[in-house]
């Protein structure tokens, strides 16, 4: 784990990463018993209410909001998509709230490729991002869509609320919002009230009139008169839940009953519960019911483990067949809850009748759920058995690799529920004690847990003791890596993924380890200039982190292997890669994201290769915000933005940035990789000043010397061309021509070869470099240094060589418009009283072509509003309103040939 995989922010669970089996009951509209009551007045006040933005039905327990409103949603009268989410205490953490409720909006609607929904999985980055994209994605879809939110109630957070309120403060028209809850929400009602955009569902509108009531007792085969059902209905005011239990006290008990005898308050309910419902079952059937009251969901196989009873998935069935208290989710009879007034009877019943056993049946549902892949819901029932003990071997064997994943928080919140004084009972507390250091953003303070879990480590039980030890090398990986300490982070790494791959090979998290474990030491490898060995081992772990979806150490990978091969020169290569990084990072709303920081790096230097400054500048922007956590990537940007100010001639800039780096840094010992990467870009900036004996000076003797970077060696070249020598710059560059592998290296060398035997009036020798040069800088699309390696010298160069090769002809007219050569084959004088700027010339070639906007957009290695942007300037300058008269009117001018 690392400091790069580990920030924290307001959003959680990524839906690819959630519990599939929760996901899926948790999104799950209840089934309306065949026995339900239709109440058409209902459905048309829900009709005409979700067309505002808000409709609360607000309304005490047993009021029938949820199968009301589940039957309205079921029916014809729902116009449109209707996506359902059932709340829970845990959704008070806002990253699970806005996770579940995006997972809600796409498991109903139709969200079509590029809506911003398609992607997005709240989880990571900020939180203002997430409900921008959020807001931005509803505001396109193609129908309007209603998320119902069931017990909203359970939701206190500030957080949560607060963006509920926001979301509603300018409600996409595309959303309709529903709250099913016991209390009216902590949000601004009356104001959405005043506006008209608020409808209101109220327990006196629930309550069942005497024909309904009629019809629900007929339906439970108790015959009552006219008279009857009115007193019924004022006892109870209505009260559906009331009704029902009505109906089973005349069915059976004494003989007699008549509806005067029965008493319709909270407190009859709550004793009809126990008595009539639970206290006339059998007893088989009355201990499961207590013993499955401490699952909020429940299926079959769970309801056996909690009561040694192999016929759970029959009670279940029978339960939901027989009454309104047991409901069951979704359509394949797998998941069901119990009535929240049953659930609530039941859990307060077995506290006073056997509390004993409470831990016990915790633990069982904990170890069900881990058995089942479901750690986070085994880590919240095992915090609810007070088992600490069990609680640290769960973590450590199954979903300490969450922590570098959008469920953190979700996780961290079970793990801050052991006492403090609990966390030094043994070395798998230790590390959980760690974990919540390390959420939080205090990496140093987790190695005194780490050193104590370390001493302990013979005290774990054998099952434990080898994700007690990876977790213990993966953890102190993330200390090393936030100091920056790249030898350490090498050896904690690599001792891992032995761990994972042999004796902890058998771990339920074993490959997710290993996923964690290649991205750290990938990146230690990277860092340490070994970029073959750092290449090897972040593909290994992409097909992990992508297997066991890891999206945040995905993303960390796919970023680290951008910028492996755009320092390698390999450009289309790294952009792909490190585009991917950054499309995963948009896609799911999670900017900033510390783990996307190299590969906004690596866009920033083949943009600038690509002379795209201005997109160059924009993601070093984006690098700088989310390098904080990651000393060695925070020190490699703010090289990268000196060398960005020196290629520009910003000299001072340059210098203030390359001081200000090495301040920030302190007594931080820079990897060899990035000494060397400091000198080339020290040279660099005294080449940008004109001082060619300083840059000389940076790169010491040969004696001195370690074996080169064609970079170095470049810039010593470039450095002598200055000085006059182009003797000097031709014998330091005939060895590398036809070594090195770094593309962009070898453009500059093939370049400079160019400019030194032009000084030695060598003007085929010129020629012929310049050629190779242009080669290989068109595979990889490469332009920057021919526009500031000697711009007087290159136009002269590039109109020969593109005279003796026609086939480079495109490519050099588009680096002749870069040095501002707009040759043309007629007179201008009805120019364009503003000239098309260089990147707009570039646009212009491709107009004669069918290439649409995309297409160009992917040949220039931009984005399609880029392109819709530079082409509607192009439009205005040349007086035309259409991409046929653009070519047309160019034609004309001369600025393109025909």
């Amino acid at each position: 784990m690392s400091p790069a995989e580990s920030e924290p922010s307001r959003f959680g669970a990524s839906e690819e990463a959630s519990d599939v089996h929760l996901l899926i009951t948790k999104l799950a509209r209840p089934r309306v018993p065949s026995t339900y009551v239709e109440r058409p007045r209902i459905v048309a006040m829900l009709d005409e209410g979700t067309r505002r933005p808000l409709t609360v039905v607000s309304a005490g327990a047993g009021w029938g909001k949820t199968l009301a409103t589940a039957s309205w949603a079921a029916s014809a009268a729902a116009a449109g998509p209707v996506a359902w989410l059932s709340l829970d205490e845990s959704d008070n953490n806002p990253r699970s709230f806005w996770s579940y409720f995006v997972a809600a909006i796409r498991s109903a609607a139709e969200i079509p490729r590029g809506n911003p929904l398609a992607g997005l999985a709240p989880g990571l980055g900020g939180g203002d991002e997430n409900l921008r994209r959020l807001v931005a994605g509803l505001t396109q879809l193609p129908e309007r869509v209603v998320v119902v939110l069931d017990d909203f109630q359970l939701v206190h957070e500030p957080a949560v609320l607060g963006a509920v309120a926001e979301l509603l403060r300018h409600p996409p028209a595309q959303l309709g919002l529903v709250l099913l809850t016991r209390a009216d929400p902590a949000l601004p009602l009356r104001r959405l009230e005043l506006k008209d955009e608020l409808a209101e569902i109220r327990s006196t509108d629930l309550a069942f009139d005497v024909p309904e009531a009629l019809e629900l007792l007929e339906a439970a085969g108790v015959v009552v008169d006219q008279h009857g059902a009115r007193l019924l209905v004022d006892r109870t005011e209505g009260w559906p839940v009331g009704l029902r239990l009505a109906a089973y006290f005349l069915q059976g008990g004494e003989p007699g009953r008549t509806p005067a005898d029965f008493a319709g308050d909270d407190q009859a309910v709550t004793d009809y519960l126990l008595e009539e419902v639970f206290a006339s079952q059998p007893p088989e059937l009355r201990r499961f019911l207590l013993r499955t009251s401490v699952a909020d969901r429940l299926s079959g196989g769970l309801a056996q483990v909690l009561t040694d009873d192999p016929r759970g998935q029959r009670f279940l069935e029978t339960l939901e067949r027989s009454n309104a208290f047991v409901v069951g989710l979704g359509s394949d009879r797998q998941w069901y809850r119990y009535h929240p007034l049953l659930r609530e009877m039941l859990r307060h019943q077995l506290t006073i009748d056997e509390p004993e056993i409470l831990p016990d049946l915790q633990r069982r549902a904990a170890l069900w759920f881990a058995t089942n892949n479901q750690p986070i819901e085994a880590l919240r029932h095992t915090a609810d058995a007070a088992d600490w003990s069990l609680l640290g071997r769960l973590f450590v064997t199954q979903a300490a690799p969450l922590m570098v994943s959008a469920e953190r928080s979700v996780v961290a919140a079970q793990l801050a529920r052991i006492p403090v004084g609990r966390l030094a009972e043994g070395p798998e507390l230790a590390v959980c004690a760690a974990a919540l250091r390390m959420h939080a953003g205090r990496f140093q303070d987790m190695q005194p847990h780490l050193d104590r879990a370390q001493a302990q480590l013979d005290r774990t039980s054998p099952e434990s003791r080898v994700g007690t030890s990876i977790a213990i090398r993966l953890f102190s990986a993330a200390v090393t890596r936030s100091r920056g300490d790249i030898d350490a982070l090498l050896a904690a790494s690599a001792a891992a993924l032995d761990e994972a791959s042999g004796p902890g090979a058998s771990l339920p998290a074993a490959d997710q380890y290993r996923a964690v474990a290649l991205s750290n030491l990938g990146t230690g490898l990277l860092w340490s200039g070994n970029f073959d060995g750092a290449e090897a081992r972040l593909r290994e772990g992409l097909e992990l982190a992508t297997a066991t979806r890891l999206e945040a150490s995905r993303i960390n990978i796919l970023a680290h292997l951008g910028f492996a091969a755009a320092v390698s020169g390999r450009l289309r290569q790294g952009f792909g890669y490190a585009a991917k990084a950054v499309e995963l990072v948009d896609a799911r709303g999670w900017e900033p994201l510390a783990q996307a920081a190299t590969g906004y790096l690596a866009l920033s230097m083949i943009h600038l290769q690509w002379n795209n400054v201005d997109e160059a500048q924009s993601q070093l922007f984006r690098a700088k915000e989310a390098a904080s956590l990651d000393l060695a990537a925070g020190y490699a940007v703010g090289l990268t933005q000196a060398r960005l100010h020196a290629s520009l001639g910003r000299v001072e800039a340059a210098r203030e940035q390359l001081a200000r780096v090495r301040n920030e840094i302190g007594p931080w010992q820079p990897p060899t990789f990035l000494e060397r990467w400091q000198t080339i870009t020290e040279a660099e900036i005294a080449l940008a000043a004109d001082e060619p004996d300083a840059a000389i000076a940076k790169f010491g003797t040969p004696a001195d010397r370690q074996p080169p970077f064609a970079r170095e060696q470049a810039c010593l070249a470039e450095a002598f061309l200055a000085c006059g020598e182009p003797q000097r710059a031709e014998e330091i560059l005939a060895p590398l021509r036809d070594r090195t592998t770094d593309r962009t290296a070898a453009v500059e060398i093939w370049l400079l070869t160019t400019l030194a035997a032009d000084s030695l009036r060598a003007n085929n020798r010129a020629v012929e470099a310049l050629g190779r040069a242009v080669e290989i800088a068109r595979r990889e699309g490469v332009r920057r240094p021919f526009l500031v390696m000697d711009p007087e010298r290159m136009p002269r160069l590039l109109t020969q060589v593109e005279q003796l090769d026609p086939d480079t002809s495109g490519f050099v007219d588009e680096l002749l418009a870069d040095l501002g050569m707009v040759r043309s084959n007629s007179a201008l004088a009805d120019a364009p009283a503003e000239p098309l700027t260089d990147r707009e010339l570039t646009v212009l070639r491709y107009l004669p072509t069918m290439m649409t906007n995309a297409e160009i957009a992917a040949e220039l290695f931009v984005s399609v509003n880029t392109v819709k942007v530079h082409l509607k300037r192009i439009f205005q300058k040349l007086g035309v309103t259409s991409r046929r008269d653009a070519v047309h009117r160019a034609r004309a001018l001369g600025l393109l040939n025909r």
